[in-house]
């Protein structure tokens, strides 16, 4: 080549990287005006309650952003854009270059197990975690036959190996172990099973939705083993646990906004599990038609799928009430999502469930409560609300919501894990409920709810008090502190995890959050929103500065402390990185500690899954 030609290459590509900067810079541009116009009033500095802060959103992949407004949560906010606005938005507010995401999902390298002897229900012979909370009263424990950890054992744990899943900023799944296996759900739509001290995978099964509800493996019929875990665009899967074929799968309710959060229970060959929604962000739109969705809960024959009742937390159906100012009609009652697995209680042959707020004023008074339901019918048996006239949209907290929109707000203080069924020495029996609101509320399951006593730990709130669950052993509970959310405002001083002795309440002792080692970092922060997971003498809790920690249950003394931030080699070739724990516990197994990383939306972003095995031997 000549020189001329040389220097009319060079002239041509300064050319072309010239017009990719006036692209990119016009990108901006238009992003920042659509975003001003749309996003600007619930995502400026600070945000509104429930969204994440422009930092925050800049760790998020522009194509996940994307989606969000095309078809995901923001979709009714983001509709006034056209979509070259929309993806202009995306860009705008991304640090991560375009296109990344795509091509880590592409880069995914399973490493394949060579060998893969069938599972069988002899496996359950062995040690095994299946499901949320472990056992029908969800105790969220994990007995030394099982777990095969002691507290003396914990300084012996090292990491053995990580998973990562391409473009996700949150992981929140509680995995399946059965024999060799662990099954674990994917937030960017998978389940996977995966050799449990390797990582090596048998089988990966793509589903409609993220996979966050908690995956159970348990024996059929015909002596194969069935696995059986719900998404968040509200279906449910049965799949054939050694080959990942689908059995059969079904979206049991139709409202747009449905989705399964909670993990099913299978008793006596019925699978029990509760339905949600994020309709309440949709009530944050001037033009949605607010709200129609109510809570509910499906029991299905877990052979067939066929449904055997399907039973909705508010009876009356949604019917016209008042309009907004511009004439956009209202709806109502609504709400009351059951977010966390049923809690079954066999001698009074009913279940337990928690609810959530309600979306219409005035509030159900099945909202904010605890509903018992028959096991056979799925009939309302009795319900005990602990917070009223909670209703709560998006709308409660955008500047520029229509007024009548506001009209009746709560304070957004539902309850978002599970109720724990124990014994009492004299022979009776409590049942423990953990709220938002900060108060852990004991009643009489024998007597209609009858509330037995009540205690606040903490001022609770939005993303506070007690979230996404607590533990209980025979005596007492081990609890964890949220308060994510009033953090903000005071780094530091969220978090904790108490000991109550659950007869009475009484506090054994209380271990205050550590301080925070990362505050210069958006959504860094001590609060300990994720559930806590008990093993004999070891209470496990994760907290948003990315630090799983375990207690020692006499004293509250943290006894082991991992720091989970930071980038990790995976298994699967995916780059992954460590960040806030929030939502489920970890898994404990036969000496093997396993968790997820990683909370983009109100704390740090991250998308590793974490095993933790005896160290190796010198």
């Amino acid at each position: 080549m000549t020189t001329q030609h040389i220097g009319r290459a060079l002239a041509a590509l300064a050319g072309l990287a010239l017009c990719a900067a006036a692209a990119a810079n016009e990108d901006r541009a238009i992003g920042q005006g659509a975003f001003e116009k749309a996003c600007m009033a619930c995502h400026g500095d600070p945000p509104v309650a429930r969204a994440p802060s422009r930092a925050q959103l800049a760790k998020m992949p522009p194509e996940k952003i994307l989606q969000a407004q095309l078809s995901g949560l923001m979709a009714l906010q983001a509709a006034a854009l056209n979509e070259l606005e929309k993806r202009a938005v995306a860009i705008y507010l991304s640090d991560i270059e375009w296109g990344t995401v795509t091509a880590e999902r592409a880069d995914e390298q399973l490493a394949m197990c060579e060998n893969s002897t069938p599972l069988t229900a002899a496996a359950f012979d062995q040690p095994h975690w299946v499901g949320w909370g472990l056992d029908a009263a969800h105790s969220h424990f994990q007995p030394a036959s099982q777990a095969g950890l002691t507290a003396a054992y914990l300084d012996g744990l090292e990491l053995k190996w990580a998973f990562g899943h391409a473009g996700a900023t949150t992981t929140t799944t509680q995995p399946a172990v059965v024999g060799d296996r662990i099954f674990i759900g994917s937030p960017t739509g998978a389940i996977y099973a995966l050799d449990r001290k390797t990582g090596c995978a048998h089988w990966k099964y793509a589903t409609a939705g993220e996979v966050r509800a908690a995956i159970i493996v348990a024996p059929r019929a015909d002596g194969s083993l069935g696995l059986y875990a719900g998404d968040r665009k509200g279906w449910f899967y049965a799949l054939d646990a050694n080959s990942g074929e689908l059995l059969w799968r079904l979206r049991p309710e139709a409202h747009p906004w449905a989705m399964i959060t909670s993990s099913p229970y299978l008793h006596d060959g019925t699978l029990y599990f509760g339905i949600a929604s994020f309709e309440e962000l949709a009530g944050g739109s001037p033009s949605y038609e607010c709200c129609t969705f109510r809570g509910s809960v499906v029991a299905l024959d877990a052979e067939s799928g066929a449904r055997k009742w399907h039973s909705y937390v508010i009876d009356e159906e949604p019917r016209p009430t008042k309009k907004m100012t511009s004439g956009v009609q209202l709806y109502g009652p609504s709400g009351a999502a059951v977010w966390s697995q049923p809690t079954i209680d066999t001698r009074a042959g009913v279940l337990y469930v928690t609810t959530g707020d309600s979306y219409s004023a005035p509030a159900a008074d099945t909202s904010d409560a605890i509903v018992a339901m028959d096991l056979a019918t799925g009939a309302i048996k009795w319900h005990k609300q602990m917070t009223a006239d909670d209703a709560f949209t998006t709308a409660c907290v955008a500047p520029n919501a229509d007024p009548v929109a506001k009209e009746g707000c709560g304070p957004d203080i539902d309850f978002g894990s599970s109720a724990i069924l124990r014994e009492l020495p004299g022979g009776g029996r409590i049942l423990l409920a953990g709220q938002k609101s900060g108060v852990m509320h004991a009643i009489d399951p024998d007597a209609e709810g009858a509330i037995v006593w009540q205690k606040r730990l903490s001022p609770g709130g939005v993303l506070g008090g007690i979230e996404w669950g607590f533990a209980a052993d025979d005596e007492h509970l081990y609890v964890p502190i949220s308060d994510v959310w009033e953090n903000r405002a005071t780094p530091g001083h969220a978090g904790g995890i108490y000991k109550l002795r659950f007869a009475d309440g009484a506090e054994v002792w209380n271990t205050p959050a550590a301080a925070p080692d990362c505050t210069d970092i958006a959504g860094c922060n001590a609060g300990q929103p994720a559930a806590a997971t008990l093993i004999p003498g070891v209470v496990f809790s994760g907290a948003m500065d990315g630090h799983m920690r375990a207690y020692d249950t006499a004293t509250g003394k943290v006894i082991w402390d991992v720091d989970t931030k930071g980038s990790h080699d995976t298994v699967n070739g995916v780059p992954a990185s460590g960040g806030s724990i929030k939502g489920a516990g970890v898994t404990v197994v036969d000496g093997w500690v396993y968790f997820s990383s990683g909370y983009g939306l109100f704390g740090m972003p991250g998308n590793v899954f974490l095993a933790y095995g005896p160290k190796a031997a010198p």
